[in-house]
């Protein structure tokens, strides 16, 4: 059995699960916060015509691959691999869910990894609330068309919010990783 569809033990899944459910509430909940706000700023500049404030920036990044899913996931690796990063771990969620009875089109979840900014983040007391957040996580995953993306979280916007030193070493690793998916679709011939 090849990594990709070798069973996994069900606590690792719970916990990045969980870990991210926790993520992605905490980050709506700043979303529902920003809209609020926003919403109450518009009612306020309409009637003291203030200038408007930006909007909050998206939280999840999507890229379409020109190619069929195996060489887009092929030219990742490859720009991983070039800029000095590892993939830790792939998790085919398609594999995983067909296993209890479900069908999907592929789905594959890539742990990213840059020593440097991990050791630098993880030596540190103050900096380590941001375990949950490492490895980076890009999504490669097939539509019901056919199209293929390449996903993950905004980590650039979401540095903003985490601020201080962690946030200046997530902001500078989700530029990387931003250059690694476009050296990605540059191979592709995007």
């Amino acid at each position: 059995m090849n990594s990709l569809t070798a069973p996994r033990s069900i606590r690792k899944p719970l916990l990045h699960s969980a870990a991210w459910l926790l993520l992605a509430i905490t980050l709506w909940l700043f979303a529902a916060v920003a809209n609020a706000q926003t919403q109450t700023q518009t009612q306020t500049q309409t009637q003291t015509q203030a200038p408007a404030k930006p909007a909050m920036p998206a939280l999840f990044l999507e890229d379409t691959s020109p190619k069929a899913l195996v060489p887009t996931v092929e030219a990742f690796r490859e720009a991983v691999r070039a800029a000095g990063w590892s993939i830790l771990d792939v998790t085919n969620m398609a594999g995983i869910l067909s296993e209890r009875g479900f069908t999907l089109h592929p789905v594959l979840v890539f742990d990213a990894c840059s020593a440097r900014y991990s050791a630098d983040l993880l030596s540190r007391d103050e900096t380590r609330f941001v375990a949950s957040m490492i490895p980076c996580r890009v999504a490669i995953y097939q539509t019901s068309t056919g199209k293929v993306v390449i996903s993950r979280m905004n980590s650039v916007a979401m540095a903003g919010m985490v601020g201080g030193h962690a946030g200046t070493i997530i902001r500078k690793s989700g530029e990387e990783m931003e250059q690694i998916i476009q050296a990605t679709l540059k191979k592709l011939g995007s």
